[in-house]
């Protein structure tokens, strides 16, 4: 039998835009007792993706911050797999291999750009948590782990003729914006396809090649963790249009988030893949 190990987006996908999962918590059920590895990679900060891990029954490896950092419980893979091999530090139980540079050296760029360059912008570090909430229509708590960021920032508010300008400026020193639908993360090292890659080799010692990769997106920012699955699977955006990923073999997928993810499911998770 070949291992399968599916790699998943989570808003979009596992979620829908309201926050609602759908069919997806009995899937990933499915999954886990049939011990298949569902590997969350996602904007989401590692609160939220515990969160999520905790009500679906996960405890597999994840990816945060669009590969700002790998989580990794520590008896997941063979030791030798992982120290000596990357940029590894430890936290309780987990090994955290860590891309990203820190928040605190994002958000002191971002005060440098704001403060020389003239462009008011707003980002989670800069308003309450009840403000938070108020503007992601989250409650408190999620709002509190969202604004929970190791490994970037998020831009809620910029006026759209400053947007162009702060892109080009952050590029310059080194900072990546992401389009994350409503709002924009900021990054400095975080590199999502990196993440994957690391992973999708991690799984490879462990089951000794006899191993085939899914992974399921819904936009241009899953195209990097796409590009590492042997079956890409794309889920229809809330517009019901598919997102203009250009990955050879992906598979476009006729549902909108939650009900994209049960099909991909039925259609070819349940199927036999030959290597």
């Amino acid at each position: 039998m070949i291992q399968k190990v599916i790699f998943t987006d989570i808003d979009g996908t596992i979620l829908d835009n309201t926050g609602g999962y759908g069919e997806t918590p009995k899937l990933i059920r499915s999954l886990i007792k049939s011990s298949v590895p569902v590997i969350l990679c996602s904007a989401k900060t590692l609160a939220e993706q515990n969160r999520i891990r905790k009500q679906v029954g996960l405890t597999d490896p994840f990816i945060v911050e669009n590969g700002g950092a790998i989580i990794i419980e520590k008896d997941y893979f063979n030791h030798s797999y992982i120290l000596g091999n990357y940029p590894v530090k430890e936290r309780d139980d987990d090994y955290i291999v860590e891309l990203g540079k820190p928040a605190t050296k994002i958000r002191e760029l971002l005060n440098d750009i704001r403060k020389n360059f003239n462009i008011n912008f707003r980002g989670v570090a800069d308003i309450s948590i009840q403000e938070l909430s108020s503007i992601t229509n989250l409650s408190a708590e999620h709002a509190k782990e969202m604004a929970h960021r190791e490994y970037g920032e998020t831009i809620l508010q910029i006026e759209k003729r400053d947007l162009d300008r702060l892109t080009r400026i952050a590029r310059e020193m080194d900072l990546s914006l992401i389009h994350g639908g409503r709002f924009f993360d900021v990054t400095m090292g975080n590199d999502k396809g990196k993440a994957v890659e690391i992973l999708v080799n991690l799984f490879k010692k462990k089951y000794d090649h006899n191993v085939t990769f899914f992974g399921i997106g819904d936009s241009e920012n899953d195209a990097s963790m796409l590009g590492h699955m042997d079956i890409p699977v794309l889920v229809q955006g809330q517009d019901g249009s598919w997102s203009n990923v250009k990955i050879n073999r992906i598979i476009r997928v006729p549902g909108i988030g939650p009900k994209g993810w049960a099909l991909a499911y039925d259609d070819i998770f349940t199927k036999e893949p030959s290597k």
